[in-house]
């Protein structure tokens, strides 16, 4: 019955949850019991696939939550949990027509008020849950019907976030629009109701030819998309991995932290064993993707920081190596993000700023179109910086490391942007990324030199 699978998956979902707490082994033992309890609950439950099985329980629980997200008045208190534009859920609570902060202390045990505070914990687990199944989706390359989606977009959690994804299909590219594909031009694509829709990946976006436009449309429309799709870095062969045909050596001779790596690819997938050292396994696919470093993964390495050697991939079966081009071109993409963030953000000398080049390429798209909008015109972006001709002087700003230099004078320090403050820059994902934020406004603050006021930046600026 519906009942007793839906409290099977919320046990299975809160054992997952709850497991979190404990170390790196028993984290991922508790993973991939859950992994299986869930393909089997599906399985018993008649369900082709995991994911289909998920999307309908959570459509399930919203069922159950629907009464809750309408007002429900106690005494003169009224209590509402709502879910905004970006699908996140909140309390609301007013008395006398006048919002309150919180619920009154005097109410706080009322069983009401206990089951909202329920209700609003359930959904923001849900929206959670949500965006890393869609993220995981799109990384693996998960088909969609446009009656599943239809289904799925009644729902107010998962709603906002189907709203903002690129989907593509045999008959072409788009966001979701009632039951269609609408382009950047606002042009309408029908989609047959058996036809496979995938979560569009750059690789995707890529051979669509239409990329640039995609990335255009959502910074002028100031769209904050759940994850990093439009603007997520692409990686594919170049000519020395396509000549070697098995061995990448891209990122050889970078030193990483041993400790810092780990604990980033773990929560990417990757496992770590004394054996096979680095590696990702794509069931579906049967290939696996390794990083192979003369390193011990569970010392500190105390001498000498490990040194990346190559990146590989193997036939899971046959454990032969796999050439490049045998490689699906999302696979590769997402092994090469993820070895790129870990000399990024690994990196013994900290952050690398001249490794992540497609970094360092979405940043640019990203800036360009930023500037577009705000109508400056003395700014340019040449290679890995962005050159600013300013009235008190002319600058760089490093696309990577952030880092800003006046022409004929060196270094230029400039405080990076606070946590706090970080909201005041546009970003067209949730994903936090300070980084970028911190280039972004130091290239607009520049390129207005004569407005600011701070007083150890103009003296700098002047000499």
């Amino acid at each position: 019955g519906k009942e007793d699978m839906l409290a099977r998956y919320d046990f299975l979902q809160e054992f997952l949850k709850q497991s979190k707490q404990f170390g790196a082994l028993r984290r991922e033992s508790e993973g991939k019991t859950v992994t299986f309890a869930l393909a089997n609950l599906a399985r018993n439950a008649g369900f082709s696939d995991t994911n289909r099985f998920t999307w309908s329980m959570e459509t399930e629980k919203m069922a159950a939550l629907a009464p809750y997200l309408q007002p429900i008045r106690i005494g003169e208190v009224e209590l509402c949990v709502s879910v905004d534009e970006q699908g996140i859920a909140s309390l609301r609570v007013e008395k006398n027509g006048k919002t309150l902060k919180s619920v009154p202390a005097s109410l706080k045990k009322d069983e009401t008020v206990v089951k909202c505070k329920e209700v609003l914990k359930s959904l923001k687990d849900q929206y959670k849950r949500a965006r890393a199944s869609l993220e995981q989706a799109m990384v693996s390359e998960a088909a969609f019907s446009m009656p599943e989606l239809t289904e799925l977009t009644r729902h107010p959690v998962i709603q906002p976030l189907l709203r903002d994804l690129v989907f593509t299909c045999a008959e072409g590219i788009g966001y979701l629009r009632d039951g269609a594909l609408v382009d950047v031009a606002g042009a309408r694509i029908e989609v047959r109701p058996d036809a496979a829709l995938l979560i569009a990946h750059p690789v995707h976006l890529y051979e669509s030819g239409k990329w640039s436009d995609f990335q255009r449309d959502i910074v002028k429309g100031q769209v904050k998309q759940p994850f990093k799709q439009v603007f997520r870095e692409l990686y594919r062969p170049n000519a020395d991995e396509l000549a070697s045909k098995t061995i990448s050596k891209r990122y050889a001779g970078h030193q990483i932290q041993p400790n810092k790596t780990v604990a980033l690819l773990r929560g990417r997938g990757w496992t770590v064993s004394y054996e096979e050292g680095l590696q990702r396994v794509y069931h579906a696919e049967n290939v696996i993707g390794h990083i192979y470093a003369l390193a011990d993964w569970f010392s500190p390495a105390d001498v000498e920081a490990p040194t990346l050697e190559e990146v590989h991939f193997t036939h899971r079966k046959t454990g032969k190596l796999l050439p490049f081009d045998e490689i699906p071109p999302v696979i590769f993409s997402e092994v090469m993000r993820d070895v790129d963030l870990v000399v990024s953000v690994a990196h013994v000398g900290g952050v690398d700023p001249e490794t992540s080049l497609s970094t360092i390429e979405m940043r640019a798209v990203l800036v360009a179109e930023m500037l577009r909008l705000m109508k400056l015109d003395n700014v340019s972006i040449k290679g890995t910086h962005a050159h600013i001709a300013g009235k008190l002087g002319d600058y760089t700003v490093h696309l990577g490391s952030g880092q800003v230099h006046k022409m004929a004078s060196g270094a230029v320090h400039i405080l990076p942007v606070h946590a706090q403050h970080r909201g005041r820059i546009f970003l067209p994902f949730v994903d936090e990324d300070p980084r970028t934020a911190e280039i972004i406004s130091k290239i607009t603050l520049l390129a207005e030199d004569k407005k600011i006021k701070d007083p150890n930046i103009l003296e700098q600026l002047r000499g």
